[in-house]
């Protein structure tokens, strides 16, 4: 048995269709980008994604805007799901890399 507390992971479920996430059994409704962004994260829950990987998927190849939009849409997706934003656990940057979502199905 290892010493080290095992980490307690939320449970997530997506539907995409209806724009509508459960984190930990509360219900989050999601905007058009939002529901983009999360199926995209949650597709590879636990994968670290890129941010050009992020704004290919979400807004499209031809999209000549920069992080600033992703930036942006990520806080207003933590304010939806993290209840401490300055300590996320759902939504996590990774440094010099971009997101990845951390939950179980």
């Amino acid at each position: 048995m290892s010493d080290q507390p095992s980490a307690e992971l939320t449970t997530l479920r997506l539907d995409a269709q209806n724009g509508i996430l459960e984190v930990g059994g509360r219900t989050v409704h999601l905007t058009s980008v939002e529901r983009r962004l999360v199926a995209l994260l949650y597709s590879r829950l636990g994968d670290a994604l890129t941010h050009r990987e992020i704004r290919t998927e979400v807004w499209g190849a031809g999209w000549a805007g920069g992080d600033e939009a992703l930036r942006v849409a990520i806080n207003r997706l933590r304010k939806k799901v993290e209840s401490n934003q300055r300590r996320p656990k759902v939504l996590l940057s990774v440094r010099g890399v971009g997101y990845r979502l951390v939950g179980t199905r």
